[in-house]
């Protein structure tokens, strides 16, 4: 499936739509891509949710460090493991990929579902490092700095796309980094009030902020998705919002609860259980299409609902040190895109209602260019750039 990126002219000339998906992986015709059904958990470090790794993992040596699958090693890939010339040039025995965020969390769950399918694909060791220090920045620059030969790798959403132009993070990805795999979503986060709220759906909110505009409290994460989701929210409504720093999921979640926020977006998982006891009340969504969560097609869009730019997908990235070789690039994404449709991979994926989507190199290099370029703007918006 190919999915086109939407894009929407504001009055100043600046777009602030955003669409987790590739239009031309499309443009150089027949962008392939890999199915698998994964959880929808956080959109960044702070939002995962969730308990532990795979079944298969064991911590390794060293603080933070988590060995994925059986961990045994091998003397070579092979099957998707070669290389267009018939040699292998993914040859290193051991591949540490960074994860910075904490075990257990979005990105750390969905690469310990793969690496152990790529330990039997292609003989090699895949050791999962949980790398958390400044706000992610630590591996960033670990990977960035890596030898070129796909022995060091970093996995994580797209927030740290975000992270590039809010200052959290001061390089960005298409001048420093080597996509090797995009996997886009189709899942959603929930736009959430009290259950007690005055606010019954998406439009009571827009009209409220336009009548009280700097008032209506709006709880995020500061410089991270959800801080843009708040401008797009407020170049869609016209009016401002009052953002407040709520943190993670959960302390959201509390903000909420406690009367600190007015509303606030959460993952679907960490919603439903205040959902059944009656707590909360979801008055919509947010995808990166602007289309309703096919999980959950009765909740509708916050872009169906007018706020017509207001979309992002919190999907994940599989990224190496820029400079890599072409045809290195090209072996990774394949045996990346193998793994990601391995039975064992989907059934894994398929419990935790979402679906993702694996693109080709060309694809998730276009994905990183346009979604790089689209932050940027929305950073502007926010006053970062």
């Amino acid at each position: 499936m190919k999915k086109q990126w939407m894009y929407l002219l504001m009055a100043a000339g600046l777009s602030a739509g955003i669409l987790s998906g590739c239009s031309a992986a499309g443009a150089d015709g027949g962008s392939g891509t890999a199915k698998s059904s994964v959880a929808q958990d956080g959109s960044v470090a702070q939002d995962g949710s969730g308990a532990g790794g795979s079944a298969s993992s064991k911590e390794a040596d060293g603080a933070g460090k988590t060995e994925a699958g059986s961990g045994e090693t091998g003397s070579g890939g092979t099957g998707s493991g070669q290389a267009g010339s018939g040699q292998e040039s993914w040859d290193a025995d051991t591949v540490t990929i960074y994860v910075p965020t904490k075990a257990g969390n979005q990105a750390d769950l969905y690469i310990r579902f793969i690496t152990p399918v790529l330990e039997k694909k292609l003989g090699k060791s895949f050791v999962v490092v949980n790398q958390t220090d400044g706000n992610g920045v630590v591996a960033y620059e670990t990977v960035r700095n890596a030898q070129k030969d796909g022995s060091t790798l970093l996995y994580f959403l797209n927030s740290m796309v975000v992270q590039s132009h809010t200052g959290v993070y001061d390089k960005t990805l298409p001048e420093n980094f080597t996509p090797l795999a995009v996997d886009t979503s189709t899942g959603s986060m929930w736009l959430t009030v009290k259950a007690d709220s005055k606010y019954q759906s998406v439009q009571d909110i827009i009209d409220d902020v336009k009548a009280n505009p700097g008032k209506i409290t709006y709880g995020m994460t500061s410089g991270q998705a959800l801080h843009m989701l708040g401008g797009m929210m407020e170049t869609d409504m016209g009016a401002s919002l009052a953002m407040v720093d709520a943190g993670g999921n959960a302390e959201r979640l509390i903000s909420l609860l406690g009367g600190n926020v007015d509303f606030t977006f959460v993952s679907t998982s960490a919603a439903e259980q205040y959902l059944e006891t009656n707590e909360i009340k979801v008055l919509g969504c947010v995808t990166g299409t602007g289309e309703r969560d096919p999980l959950y097609p009765d909740i509708p869009s916050v872009t169906e609902e007018g706020l017509a730019s207001t979309m992002f997908g919190f999907d994940t990235l599989l990224l190496g040190p820029a400079g890599m070789d072409p045809e290195l690039v090209e072996e990774i994404n394949t045996a990346f895109q193998d793994a990601m449709m391995d039975k064992e991979v989907v059934d894994q994926f398929a419990a935790m209602k979402n679906t993702m989507e694996a693109l080709d190199v060309e694809g998730s290099a276009a994905y990183i260019r346009e979604f790089d370029a689209k932050m940027a703007e929305n950073a502007k918006l926010l006053g970062f750039e």
